[in-house]
């Protein structure tokens, strides 16, 4: 019984699993789906794909890619959509000692890269960044830098948990 679903969940995710992490991943980039499991996602995609190359590298580049699109479509709503920015995520911190804008003050778009990096702090500069003068097109490679490492990183969870357990 459990080999039939197992089966079936796998057929899905092959069929509809670039597509949805595309959706996903997009979400999540424009802040709007940070309570969405992606690397959980991004790991079971990856792992039915099959682990040669050519099936890590295609859901490594879909993921980057909706991640990018999203976190570029919130920039452009923030800089060309004249919300206030006291109702964008991220604009006004919690706490209000400006730890987001500070990063990008510091450290500028090499800041967006790293927190595109890691897991808790994606896209978190996005707001901040888009409120001030940086160019887009700067902004959108430092996005895709840092998502693109963090991509490695989730295929080399999948490559070991392929490796550890043998599921493919």
């Amino acid at each position: 019984m459990y080999a039939a679903l197992l089966d079936a969940g796998v057929g899905i995710i092959v069929q509809y699993g670039l597509v949805a992490l595309l959706v996903v991943f997009a979400l999540e980039g424009a802040l709007v789906g940070k309570v969405i499991p992606t690397r959980a996602l991004f790991v079971a995609v990856a792992l039915a794909m099959g682990s040669d190359a050519v099936g890590l590298l295609t859901v490594a580049v879909v993921a980057v890619l909706g991640a990018t699109l999203g976190q570029l479509a919130l920039f452009g709503v923030v800089r060309y959509g004249g919300l206030p920015a006291d109702v964008l995520p991220g604009a006004v911190e919690p706490d209000g000692d400006g730890r987001l804008a500070g990063w990008f003050d510091r450290w500028g778009l090499t800041a967006v890269a790293v927190t595109n990096l890691l897991p808790v702090t994606r896209g978190s500069l996005t707001v901040p960044v888009a409120l001030t003068d940086a160019d887009p097109l700067r902004f959108s490679a430092s996005s895709l830098l840092g998502t693109s490492l963090y991509a490695g990183g989730l295929v080399a969870v999948a490559v070991g948990l392929d490796v550890a357990v043998g599921l493919l």
